[in-house]
């Protein structure tokens, strides 16, 4: 790296390199969390569903809202937390490329 871009460093390639990889690792462990939240749940309404039905609105639209409200909620709100974590580390990385602009990056080393 020339002297005028060590001069310009503000930030550690290794730390963003780090926050990066910390982030999309967050993001699948989010996933999981939120799909096996998504089964747990199904599972639990379709094997009670004889008491559940009981205590529904006999309106059919009204059943399925409540049941989609209560199915699909969590996996939502997991998967748009998986595609914000990925956003902030792909971003990372891309402002990385754009600071390097095509020059061969040197080894990081990870501390």
């Amino acid at each position: 790296m020339s002297e005028e871009k060590e001069s310009a460093v503000f930030h550690n390639e290794g730390a963003i390199t780090r926050i990066s990889m910390w982030a999309t690792i967050v993001a699948w462990i989010i996933l999981g969390i939120s799909l096996y939240s998504f089964g747990y749940t199904a599972y639990n309404i379709i094997s009670n569903w004889d008491q559940i039905a009981l205590s529904l609105p006999e309106s059919i639209w009204e059943k399925i809202s409540i049941f989609a409200s209560q199915v699909f909620l969590d996996p939502l709100v997991g998967v748009f937390y998986f595609l914000v974590l990925r956003a902030i580390s792909q971003g990372l990385n891309l402002g990385l490329d754009l600071f390097y602009k095509g020059e061969e990056a040197e080894p990081v080393e990870m501390a």
